[in-house]
This record gives structure tokens, sequence and C-alpha cells, in this order.
């Protein structure tokens, strides 16, 4: 990602927006300059650009004025809808050919029959008396957080679950500062493209069940023994605005499911990829369905996050890495620098997946060489860690829970499939081997902690 981070999530958000047909929601603090980049996206994309800030407006002038009009051939009366001038505006210019962006700013400072108004924009694109805006018409939403809002205005709960949140937010000072102190015309520099690719309908199916597998994978993983703590009934969730820590915590239904089918679909058809794009799009998927239930802690939401983050992201490589002649390189999972309990939680979720299949052996032989790698056999480096295990309670702790892991991994590989993983033997040997080395080191760590 370049130095525009607002301006590309923005600009990326519209386009998958319009393409998708899934509602967006800017959700940021003030004065990051959401207008404009909307505004610049507009005129370089040939669109008009209505904007209707909330806090300005009434009902009526959202939706129009009813007002009582006498027909003159036989004098009676009736009730007309008088259009708002904007959808005047968006009507002149279809007719010019020239399609509109209707941007609604402020949606959180509003009174709630104002916001409704507003709303029945985004989701039904109609005005009062039934007329809709025209097909061409793209509606994006922008509202501030909770905690920079008078206490007397929020967004309506279960508005929330209608929207793909799109967290416009900064990881360091320093990107905000490099973003915001360059010159205004090098905001238009280095500007993001998309190309138009043709999605066939066998990759619009591996994305249905890749979405299934993937999303089994989560639930399996957050399954509590009694009931699954991801609540697709919605029965647990709690504050679903949440002004402490800056996040919108969103719930799973079935529109969760579909929007994040529709705009993995787009991302296809505007040829992202993850290299490139990554950051984008996982903002967008996050603002759909990584967020959650308010049913997790803190630790728990960031294992959930990362979860997904793994599964969806291998998910779509998967899908566009498949070549016109039906092969696909394989898949490959980066363990660097990680854990050996991490790195087999990883492999775990890629491998419960049925999606992912096609690389799994290229994927477990990654995973096995770094396992060695932590956890040589040669006289040396068992010395070395028996030292720093005796020495070190946490290092003994670690050392223990990574050794379970290799437990469970060689009891997954000894039920596994052959045929699916020719080389099965010559792993469990490696860590066979490995278990064995490291045996009187963790029968002594394991009685140390019973002696605590």
């Amino acid at each position: 990602m370049g130095i525009n981070i607002i301006r590309d999530t923005i600009e990326l958000a519209i386009t998958i927006s319009a393409h998708s047909g899934v509602p967006v929601l800017f959700l940021a603090n003030p004065g990051l300059a959401k207008s404009t980049i909307v505004g610049n996206w507009a005129a370089r994309s040939g669109y008009h650009l209505e904007t209707l800030i909330g806090s300005r407006f009434t009902q009526e002038e959202i939706l129009g004025f009813q007002a009582r009009v006498e027909d003159k051939p036989s004098g009676e009366s009736r009730l007309e809808l008088l259009e708002p001038y904007w959808y005047r505006n968006i009507i002149r210019h279809e007719k010019q050919n020239t399609p509109s962006l209707l941007f609604l700013d402020e949606l959180s400072t509003v009174q709630e029959n104002v916001q409704g108004a507003m709303l029945q924009l985004v989701f039904d694109r109609t005005i009062g008396h039934g007329k809709k805006l025209p097909a061409s018409t793209i509606v994006v939403s922008a509202a501030n957080y909770k905690q920079n809002i008078p206490f007397v205005f929020n967004i309506m709960a279960p508005i929330l679950n209608r929207f793909c949140i799109v967290n416009l937010r900064y990881e360091s000072n320093g990107a905000f500062l490099d973003e915001f102190l360059q010159d205004e015309s090098s905001r238009q520099d280095d500007v993001l493209t998309y190309r138009d690719v043709t999605v066939n309908d066998e990759t619009k199916a591996r994305l249905r069940e890749g979405l299934k597998a993937m999303w089994l994978a989560v639930f399996e993983s957050f399954n509590d023994g009694e009931r699954t703590a991801i609540d697709i009934n919605n029965q647990m969730y709690n504050n679903i605005y949440e002004s402490d820590t800056g996040y919108v915590y969103n719930f799973i239904s079935g529109r969760t499911i579909y929007y994040l089918y529709q705009i993995t679909y787009s991302f296809l058809c505007k040829g992202l990829s993850v290299d490139r794009h990554g950051p984008l799009m996982l903002n967008m998927v996050f603002g759909l369905a990584g967020l959650g239930t308010n049913s997790f802690n803190e630790m728990r939401q960031r294992s959930y996050l990362k979860k997904l983050e793994t599964l969806w992201t291998k998910l779509y490589e998967s899908l566009v890495s498949k070549g016109p002649a039906g092969k696909k390189p394989p898949a490959k999972l980066d363990f660097t620098g990680k854990s050996v309990s991490t790195a087999v939680n990883e492999w775990t979720l890629y491998n419960d997946a049925s999606i992912f299949t096609d690389g799994a052996e290229a994927v477990l032989e990654g995973l096995v060489r770094h396992i060695s790698g932590v956890y040589g056999t040669d006289g040396a480096q068992v010395e070395s860690l028996v030292r720093s295990v005796q020495d070190d309670v946490s290092a003994m702790f670690a050392f223990t829970g990574d050794m379970q892991k290799i437990d469970y991994l060689l009891d997954t590989l000894a039920s596994a499939d052959p045929s699916r993983l020719p080389s099965r033997d010559s792993f469990l040997a490696a860590l066979r081997e490995i278990q064995e080395a490291y045996r009187p080191l963790r029968e002594a760590a394991m009685k140390k902690a019973a002696n605590r």
C-alpha cells in the first residue's frame, strides 16, 4: 500500500460497492478528507456528485414534500410529491447519460426519523411515493465514531449489519502524517486502477464452496463444547456500536455471508491481488464479517480476526491462481518467526478447509521444515534447549505446548489419506525423530511443572 492509505481505501470501497451492490459505510474520525476523496473519485470516473449532509436536512428534504395540487380540468385536488432538488439533479444528469454518486455524510449525527430517510435511500433506493433512484446511481455513506458525536445521536444498531463497515484508520502516526502533509495535487498521483476480469461459473462455484468450508473451519475452531462461540442466531451480542475501542462490532447473519460472497466475487472481477491490495480488501472483509460478535474477549477477538484473515486470504489466492490450463501452483503458508504452536494452528485451519487441498503437501512440507528448524535433533541443539528450559519457566511452558502440538500433528497425519499426502510417511518419520529426541526433556519439564 502506498502513501495514500485513506484515499485508496475509500476509492476501492466505492469501486467494489458499485460492482457488487453491497452498501458501504465509511466510519472514521472527523477531518480525514472523506468528502474530498469521494468528490475526486466521482470527477475522475465521470460521475455527478450529490452530497447530503445529515445534520443539515429534514426528512422531507430527503424524501420529498407532500403538497396538495388542484387538477384544473376537474377542479379536484390530490396529494403529490414534490421531488427534492438533489433528486431532480440526479434525474437531469441521468437524462444526459451521466451517472451520479449520492454521498450521505454524517449519518450518525441526525435524529432517527432523518436517519431512517437516509437509510431508505441506501437500502430501498427510493424517495417518497416509491420513486426510484436510477440504476446507475451509486449510494455511499459516512459517519463518525460514537465518541466524537453528541451522546443523543447514534446509528441504530440493527442497521450496521446491513452495511459493509469500512474503518478509515491508521496503523501508525507516521502514515497519518505522510498522507496529510503532502501537497493537495499529490493526492491524485499513483491512483489505483482496476481491470475487468471475466470470472467463469467454475470459479464462482469454487468461491461458494470455499466460503462454506472457510466458515465451517472458523466455527469449529471456536467450538466451546456445549455451543459455538460464534453465535449465528445473534443471541449473544450486546453493544454493537462500541465507543471505547474505535471498532464497530458487527454480527454474522445470512446477509453477512451473502455480502462476503458478493464483494469477494467483485474483487475477482476487478483483478485485485493479495500482494497489491491485501490490506484494502481485508478492511472490507473485516467490516462485513471479521469484527465478529461481542461474545469475544480481546484475546479471542484477535484470534478470530487472525483465523479469518488466514483462511479468506488463502481462499482468495487459490481462486486467482488457477490458470487457463486448470493447474494451480502449490499454495503456501509463511511460518517464518512463528512458534511451533502458532504454525501448527495455522496449518490446522488450512488443512480443515477442503478448498485448500490442492497445495496440502507443499504446505505440510514447509511446516515440518519449520518445526525441524526450531527443534533440531543434533545433540548440541538439544542440549542448548535443555539449558534454556531449565532456567526459564516461560520457556518450559512454551516447550511443553509445542510438544503437545507435535503430538496432535502426528495423530492427524497418521489418520490422513495417504493418496492426498504421498510423502506422509517421511513427514511422520521426521516428527517422530523430534519427539524421541526431546522425550527426556519433555518428561523433566512436565515433572517440574507438576511440582510448582
